[in-house]
């Protein structure tokens, strides 16, 4: 029987640290947030029998709207790790080019269905731009989908126009019946009042994004996500392995998930004034330890990257770091998780209220100051590693 390794994101999930810097979401909505009592008495009448292997109409033009698409360009899925293991199972006959630092499931489930994989990596240095002449490297005859993230995970750095032109140029050269997946699953989830980025979602045949509720939103317990797919023929493909796997999404969640979505405005911009008063407060936070670390200034996504600064945070000086967090319980987000660099650290800084995350910066900060002077003691087994 096939072993799965050991995954750090079940600390997430199952532990309960005592400051918990490590989720790329703001807070969770309830239910009562969401449904009022004659939308309760609604759902009570609901018939749990399947639904349209698409998804719901009602949900599918919600969608639409949001994207500029047409809704028969959309498919209702079990959350973006769901619109990800679609495309794997459609496009995973061939090769296969995504990007990292990335959400390491999509790496695991590829590999997983034994699909060859290549990565294009881009580098906090860097300000984790793509680097294109890499990318264009990784193509070859046999390339069948390219998977990049905007905003990408961990740094909250979106891709520009320009760069997914390019890269379909590229595509066309090396591999033209290959599809790019540009996953958008922060791309809502902006600071302040500022607006969204546009969707890539329509804007040519070889494109397919895919999102969800759980990020942007706050109701990662729906399980629903989409696709978008503008070419008719990869849409039907997406369906039809949607419907062999899964039949459909369930119908209370695509219920829900449509009364989220027809007050989408509100709920986002409510989450959005949260998160830009913790983008505040991280700010100050780095100018004061800026001696010890960088960081990247988030564009959308409830988090950012730092990088300790690897003249003072060796190998031994990171142990007594990482260390210091586990024995404060402070659950953050390693680099290594995203195959990146053991100096990253991705904070997550809108999941926890305010004064929580200002508790928690201060201790990380001390965490710093010790370990880079060598007061660490001990070296403490790593318990909180995401």
């Amino acid at each position: 029987m096939r072993e799965f390794p050991a995954s750090p994101i079940t600390a997430v999930i199952d532990e309960k640290p005592m400051y918990n810097l490590g989720e790329s979401v703001g807070p969770d909505l309830t239910v009562a947030d969401v449904l009022d009592p004659e939308t309760l008495a609604e759902l009570g009448r609901l018939a749990l029998g399947y639904g349209p292997s698409a998804g719901q109409e009602r949900l599918r033009l919600l969608v639409a709207a949001r994207h500029g698409v047409p809704a028969d360009q959309v498919l209702v899925t079990s959350g973006a790790a769901g619109a990800l293991f679609l495309l794997g199972l459609v496009y995973g006959d061939g090769e296969i080019v995504v990007g990292v630092p990335c959400f390491p499931p999509v790496l695991d489930a590829l590999r997983g269905m034994g699909t060859r994989v290549e990565t294009v990596r881009s580098r906090f240095e860097d300000g984790y731009r793509l680097d294109l002449e890499a990318f264009r490297a990784k193509l070859t005859a046999r390339t069948r989908l390219a998977m990049f993230a905007s905003p990408q995970n961990p740094s909250a750095v979106s891709l520009t126009e320009a760069e997914v032109e390019q890269m379909l140029a590229a595509m066309s050269r090396t591999c033209p019946e290959a599809v790019l997946l540009i996953d958008e699953t922060f791309r809502e989830a902006s600071y302040g009042d500022a607006r969204p980025a546009a969707s890539f979602g329509g804007r040519d045949p070889r494109l397919v994004t895919c999102a969800s509720l759980s990020k942007a939103y706050g109701v990662p317990g729906l399980r629903i996500g989409w696709l978008t797919a503008s070419d008719p023929w990869v849409h039907d493909q997406l369906r039809l392995a949607k419907f062999n796997s899964s039949v459909a999404c369930g119908s209370v969640d695509e219920f829900v998930a449509a009364r989220v979505l027809e007050r989408a405005d509100q709920v986002l911009a409510a989450r959005g004034a949260i998160m830009a008063a913790a983008r505040d407060i991280t700010a100050r936070w780095a100018r004061a330890h800026g001696a010890m670390l960088r960081w990247l200034r988030p564009e959308a996504g409830a988090f950012c990257s730092v990088r300790l600064d690897p003249g003072l945070f060796g190998p031994a000086e990171l142990d007594r770091f990482y260390g210091r967090l586990a024995q404060e319980r402070i659950l953050v987000a390693q680099g290594p998780w995203f195959a990146d660099a053991a100096s990253i650290v991705r904070l997550g800084i809108a999941y926890e209220p305010p004064d929580v995350l200002e508790k928690a910066l201060a201790v990380i900060g001390t965490a710093l100051q010790d370990s880079a002077d060598g007061a660490g003691g001990e070296r403490t087994e790593r318990t909180y590693r995401r």
